[in-house]
């Protein structure tokens, strides 16, 4: 049961030292998300050092207050994984897959940035 109690623990910190890091990133002080929450700025500073508990309800806030996704405020990693078996000996259709996935990225950004030089050329 410890062991629990003790991820649990970690687990919010993680949270909290992710909601402190976009949150200056975002260039927000804590008065700023006290005032958005409806707190006070103290009660706030509390709340990020892990003092006073975090409810669902605040932390839902927070999260859209900083417009961050729930796989980045929980570490969710939701890249695609692929399973490969070495025996079958096709390491590089999966380096292709990562290729043509970057090859297609710089053919969209190539034809945006043709779009933007004509948008120019029209003024």
């Amino acid at each position: 049961m410890e062991n629990t109690d003790k991820q649990i623990t970690e687990n919010v910190e993680k949270i909290l030292k992710k909601i402190r890091e976009v949150r200056k990133l975002r260039g927000l002080s804590h008065e700023n998300m006290a005032h958005e929450l409806n707190m006070s700025s103290s009660a706030y500073n509390k709340l990020e050092r892990s003092e006073t508990t975090l409810s669902l309800e605040r932390l839902l806030k927070i999260r859209e207050i900083l417009e961050l996704p729930f796989s980045d405020l929980f570490e969710i990693n939701n890249g695609d994984v692929y399973n490969q078996d070495l025996k079958d000996r096709s390491i590089g259709s999966v380096n292709n897959l990562y290729q043509d996935t970057n090859d297609k990225f710089i053919i969209s950004l190539q034809d945006e940035i043709k779009f933007l030089r004509e948008q120019l050329n029209k003024k």
